[in-house]
């Protein structure tokens, strides 16, 4: 996936990437353990459409994370 400047998930989504390959032997063992929906996981790492807060907290909190909005 390509980096671009819209895409103001982009490091979220790698650290998730890094999270599931070190720790976890699927997407879905992940989702499990996290309370999360695997379509909505994989839409998430795809970036396939835009999320609601609440699932990128959830996410966040998986990555031990707190989750930041900066409008700059």
């Amino acid at each position: 996936m390509a980096r671009t400047k819209q895409d103001s998930l982009y490091n979220m989504r790698r650290k998730l990437r890094e999270l599931i390959a070190k720790e976890y032997s699927t997407v879905e063992e992940f989702c499990w353990e996290n309370d999360l929906n695997k379509a909505t996981v994989s839409n998430f790492l795809n970036s396939k459409k835009d999320f609601r807060v609440s699932t990128l907290e959830k996410i966040a909190d998986a990555l031990k994370a707190e989750l930041v909005i900066d409008l700059r």
